[in-house]
């Protein structure tokens, strides 16, 4: 058969594409050539990808290096992971694989007879091909290595050249560093050599320096290859090719050509256009003049360097690689026979000829011995250890017993398994597609049992309650204001006031053990004890008073702004103590180990511990002062010895008056405890100071109905049978102990102590009798009570709500109207009727017996001793377990923020957000997501004296003119003298730098979003001030770095010019001091009214927790910005404005706020000038034009 066709120079196979000169317009028809297969002879391409191998490494670590055997039919692969693999022949048998270094990657692989040189950043190991090592190379002259070659026609000579200065000879018999050679400021990044008679050294620069082999010192000539950057290059014969990029109007753009030089006439000679965009290439050996280049994403172009226009160009493209993977190595085999290329995803791709052989001329790979199979002998029937699987089985003609009937082998289809209440709880939707975050109560790939519980089982078993099913109930509607906040911690213009419409301050949540913020709330609202603590003041560094001091102050001040609560933290993190006591969360994110914290239980040892150690730190300063008094004073209460049975009372009396502080008088209740030995009827009896009740429950569970004041008297005033040792018996007995009291504390605090099941189950069925009560005297009563208001509001999603039991109203469903006709619901008994009192009576008779009951002012008449509700700290049952306060917040308070209505009001005060409810919320519990922890009463008639002069500024001038540094070698500035301190109204310029604590944690959400779930710890390490006006302007009269005892992970020394070891007392030379007495210098600054200077002074001052009145806070960074537009750099702003490069190498604090100072000084020139607007937009006119970079950064 005849058949006549046109010359097509284009080929298409499965695993290759060829292009050529086809023309579509003269063949409009198809020839499909496998129907004449007989007939037709089709060219095989030249080339083929005949093998796609993911190497034994995880896909995330690329392959860096490859290399053809020189004298043996294999291939070596090096990968980012520091793993060497070798492969045998055109099959790809895994030969040897071994670890060259444990934490860097492969640069560069060299084949010498007898070992192979692999080649990491700082490391040269030589192995045998088998793998065992037989030498390793690390000195500091290897550093950021990246290349090697045998120099010369010795087999005992390499080169090695880096990002680094030097050029290294090193001598494989003497294992040693022969010569350094200096390679230049640019260094070397790849190392070629032509046929022993050049070697050709290409730095990043797009610089090829070709040396003389046998004196490497000395440059022949040098190749300007390309003006931006090398790519890669290879040389053969007398020609170098190269790739790269060209610098274009100083842009970095791609070379589409290969330049091409002849070594002979030291000049180029032409440029290869490329189809492709050129990467890396290599000279096929076994040709002339053939080059094989690669691009990034994986193509092969194969070119002639003489036949520019070759008749078929021809052109790979790798297969099988992951979408986005990028060539990193290439390696062509001595033979030309085949090309391998590897990837960032660990995937080798190799291109073979119809004959593929690596090495044309190899010698015979040494493979290790077959293991001799062990001849199978006679098994005995009684063995049960027996392996009978090695006794092959004979052909069976019929069907094994094995072998499911085939109607066990129909295809079914699991039931799509029910979707996680928590999630549908947590869903969010956009259009029909719902997204929520993993509730994370499952492992991976754990699959959830069928239930086999029948219907009517479960309906048996609903009213059985227990903790774990409480935890998996299906959904629990916890009003927002209960909620955790997801806090956006990156944003300085965040929105708080959608959390906080009140004009009293929010705690921040984002910095470690903020988990007692409620009890700061508590503890700030309590006005005696906020009196007592800011007008406290002491040298100790970490003083939980002190700091609770300056806190109260910033509450004070912040008139709704949320406050940063760190440096408390900070000192509660220094307590002893507090560690001691487990009061200090791990620093890790482990949810596991979040899970098993109890922190209701972690809040009532916290309350239990601040009012101790405030009292510790109160009765310390109490003893210093008394120390600093005058001179001897005869006492008669002195010498007891000296006296009879009166001086003797008086001196104890004296000394319980010692151990006393305002703290004891507020919280203390004293107690007496009798203890009466019930064999000899010995009675012995000693007094203590209760400052916190634990609630006792009752271990029977009977059913009794109990009032809260019966179980708080008891708890208070508890009466048990225990073995104690007896003096007089001299051995343990069976003791009767009382407790009594001798008076009454101002303030009661209880700890609530709900945290067993039966204590839970306790309160829970004194709840339901009191219910049952109320239901019975109700009768038929309508009545209407002030409960929350049905949620009648319509639901966000509509019809395509999927959240299982939503509370919200959908369409077509009818509105929920009050049965004002019926009895009241349950859950409104339950909100109306607590079975905790708002008010308590108290009662203390003369023998020391203490009475409580229920207080009603309708009923009851006016006591001396009545107590409030003040506080309820809550325990909120979710996924991210929460703690909120609810206080009622007094006259006083209302009057210092202005507020319309300054009569008291119940605030609920969950972190940043403040919410006003009503008094019968404090008192309502739901103990299925809402636990009491701490109860506050405060009496009525406070009748303790509290010694507090508030005329009387706490932090005076001597802040300043008593400064002591840490280190004694500091060169600390001159002392200030008095009438050198800043007078009220005068400039001061100011900045801080900070260090690294702990480094910022995020994590991707279901919906595409990176959110921080940690964010990054910052601690103030230096602050500096300088003088803003007078004799002595720009002067520093604080610079002082602050000591730290935490580790810091990262100084941020380009950023912070803070060195590691200027932190440390042993080795700084910096004006080394406290982060308290520096602070105490700033407020006293900010209480005189000082103005302060500065660039980004909104985080300065947040990190150092100090609240500035706006008034008072001059910010060079919204002076110089237009509306709606970017902030500007300081380092922008000194260049564009001063002329001055600040910020060169590294920051310092002291010339930053002298730019300040002197930005603002050129602000208020132009603002007199009336140029000031056109300045500004003429400086974001510069900034888009420079991109916002200063020249020559």
């Amino acid at each position: 058969m005849e058949f006549t066709r046109p010359v097509i120079n284009a080929y298409e196979s499965s695993d290759m594409i060829m292009y050529g000169n086809y023309v579509d317009e003269e063949y409009s028809e198809v020839i499909d050539t496998s129907l004449y297969s007989d007939q037709l002879d089709v060219p095989r391409s030249e080339y083929e990808e005949t093998q796609t191998i993911l190497t034994d490494n995880c896909s995330q670590y690329g392959i860096t290096a490859t290399c053809f055997d020189t004298y043996e039919n294999l291939l070596w692969v090096g990968n980012q992971l520091g793993y060497v693999s070798s492969y045998y022949s055109a099959d790809m048998q895994k030969y040897t694989m071994f670890r060259v270094h444990s934490d860097e990657e492969i640069r560069s692989l060299l084949t010498t007879d007898s070992t192979l040189l692999v080649l990491t950043p700082t490391t040269l190991r030589c192995q045998m091909r088998r793998g065992l090592p037989i030498f390793t190379h690390n000195t500091e002259n290897l550093n950021e290595m990246q290349c090697i070659i045998q120099l010369g026609r010795s087999q005992d000579t390499i080169l090695m050249g880096g990002h680094q200065e030097k050029l290294i000879e090193f001598n494989l018999n003497l294992c040693k560093e022969t010569s350094i050679i200096n390679a230049g400021e640019n260094g070397c990044a790849i190392l070629r050599q032509n046929a022993n008679r050049t070697v050709c050294c290409g730095d990043p620069t797009g610089v090829i320096k070709l040396r003389d082999p046998r004196n490497i010192s000395k440059i022949i000539y040098t190749v300007e290859a390309h003006t931006g950057s090398l790519s890669d290059f290879d040389v053969h014969d007398n020609l170098l090719v190269s790739c790269g990029f060209n610098n274009t109007h100083g842009s970095m753009e791609l070379d589409q050509f290969l330049v091409v030089h002849d070594l002979r006439m030291m000049r180029s000679v032409s440029s290869i256009p490329m189809i492709i965009e050129p990467f890396l290439l290599r000279f096929m050996t076994s040709y002339s003049s053939r080059i094989a280049v690669v691009s990034t994403i994986g193509q092969c172009q194969l070119v002639d360097t003489v036949a520019l226009s070759e008749q078929d160009m021809n052109l790979y493209q790798m297969t099988g690689a992951e979408e986005g993977a990028m060539a990193l190595s290439m390696d062509v085999s001595p033979s030309s026979q085949a090309i391998i290329i590897g990837d960032n995803v660990s995937t080798l791709h190799l291109f073979t000829t119809a004959s593929s052989q690596f090495n044309t001329l190899a010698r015979d790979t040494i493979f290790a011995q077959p293991m001799e199979p062990l001849p199978c002998g006679p098994i005995n029937v009684t063995d049960e250890l027996a392996d009978y699987s090695n006794i092959p089985l004979p052909h069976c003609d019929g069907p094994l017993a094995s072998e499911l009937p085939e109607k066990f082998l129909n295809k079914i289809y699991r039931k799509t398994p029910s979707i996680d209440m928590n999630i549908l709880s947590t869903m969010k939707m956009k259009g029909t597609v719902g997204y929520a975050p993993n509730p994370n109560n499952r492992k991976r790939n754990q699959v959830a049992y069928f239930n086999t519980i029948t219907e009517s089982q479960n309906n048996n078993n609903h009213n059985q309650s227990n903790d774990e099913e409480c935890e998996s109930s299906p959904f629990v509607a916890i009003p927002r204001r209960y909620r955790k906040i997801d806090l956006k911690f990156k944003s300085e213009d965040f929105d708080y006031e959608q959390y906080n419409k009140t004009g009293f301050s929010g705690l921040e949540s984002n910095v470690p053990n903020s988990y007692c913020n409620p009890m700061l709330q508590v503890l700030y609202f309590l006005d005696p004890l906020r009196k007592i603590l800011m007008s406290h003041i002491c040298q100790e560094e970490f003083c939980l008073s002190c700091e609770l001091s300056f806190l109260f102050y910033m509450m004070n001040k912040s008139k709704g702004a949320p406050c940063h609560s760190g440096n408390f933290l900070r000192a509660l993190r220094n307590a002893h103590d507090a560690t001691a006591l487990g009061l200090i969360l791990p620093e890790h994110n482990n949810a596991e180990m979040k899970n098993k914290i109890n922190i209701s239980i972690l809040i009532q040892n916290w309350n239990r511990f601040i009012l101790h150690q405030i009292h510790l730190e109160l009765l310390r300063s109490k003893k210093d002062l008394t120390d600093e008094q005058g001179k001897f004073i005869f006492k008669d209460t002195d010498f007891p010895s000296i006296g009879g049975q009166q001086v003797r009372k008086k001196i104890k009396n004296k000394e319980e008056d010692n151990n006393e502080t305002e703290i004891t008088r507020l919280f203390g209740c004293k107690q007496l405890h009798i203890n009466k030995c019930l064999k000899c009827n010995h009675e012995f009896s000693k007094q203590s100071n209760l400052m916190v009740c634990n609630l006792v429950y009752p271990e029977s569970n009977d059913e009794k109905s109990k009032s809260f004041c019966d179980l708080l008297q008891q708890s208070i005033c508890p009466k048990q049978t225990t073995s104690t040792w007896c003096e007089r018996c001299e051995s343990f007995q069976q003791t009767l102990q009382n407790r009594t009291l001798k008076s009454l504390p101002a303030i009661l605090t209880v700890n609530c102590a709900i945290e067993s099941k039966q204590n839970k189950d306790f309160w829970k069925q004194q709840m339901d009798i009191m219910i049952k009560q109320a239901v019975t005297k109700s009768g038929d009563q309508k009545t209407a009570p002030n409960t929350p208001t049905s949620f009648n509001k319509p639901c966000r999603y509509g019809s395509n709500c999927t959240r299982h039991s939503c509370r919200f109203m959908h369409p077509g469903q009818v509105p929920a109207v009050s049965e004002t006709n019926n009895s009241m619901s349950l859950s409104q008994l339950y909100y109306t009727h607590s079975w905790l009192p708002l008010s308590i009576k108290a009662e203390l008779e003369p023998d020391g017996e203490l009475k409580l009951s229920k207080y009603d002012e309708e009923v009851d008449c006016k006591s001396s001793n009545i107590y409030d509700l003040h506080a309820v700290v809550c325990y909120i049952h979710e996924d991210r377990k929460n703690l909120v306060s609810i206080v009622n917040v007094g006259k006083a308070y209302h009057e210092h923020i202005s507020a319309s209505n300054p009569s008291p009001q119940w605030y609920i005060f969950n972190d940043i957000s403040v919410s006003p409810v009503i008094g019968q919320e404090a008192v309502w519990f739901s103990l299925d997501w809402k636990i009491p922890c701490i109860l506050y009463w405060v009496s009525r008639n406070n009748e303790v004296s509290i010694n507090v002069d508030a005329s009387e500024p706490v932090i005076t001038a001597k802040v300043f003119t008593e400064s002591v540094y840490l280190n004694s070698s500091s060169n600390s500035n001159d002392v200030i003298l008095d009438e050198e301190i800043p007078k009220p109204g005068e400039l001061v310029a100011i900045d801080a730098e900070f260090v690294t604590l702990n480094q910022e944690e995020s994590e991707l959400r279901s919906d595409g979003r990176l959110a921080t779930i940690k964010p990054v710890q910052m601690a103030v390490a230096r602050i500096s001030c300088i003088r803003g006006e007078g004799p002595n302007e720009g002067k520093p009269f604080i610079d002082d770095y602050i000591s730290t005892q935490e580790q810091v992970v990262d100084y941020l020394t380009k950023f912070s010019g803070i060195n590691p070891g200027d932190l440390d007392i042993s080795k700084s030379s910096k004006n080394l001091t406290t982060l308290k007495s520096t602070y105490m210098k700033l407020r006293y600054l900010v209480d005189n009214g000082i103005k302060f200077i500065g660039h980004g002074l909104y985080n300065d001052f947040r990190m150092i927790n100090l609240m500035v009145p706006p008034e008072q806070v001059i910010d060079t960074v919204t002076l110089f910005r237009l509306p709606h537009q970017r902030n500007v750099s300081l380092r922008f702003l000194a260049w564009h404005f001063l002329g001055n490069k600040i910020q060169s190498l590294t920051h310092d604090s002291v010339e930053d706020a002298r730019a300040a100072l002197q930005l603002y000084q050129c602000y208020k020139t132009l603002e007199a000038d009336g140029t000031l607007q056109a300045k500004l937009e003429e400086l974001y006119k510069c900034g888009k034009e420079m991109l916002w970079v200063v020249p020559g950064e």
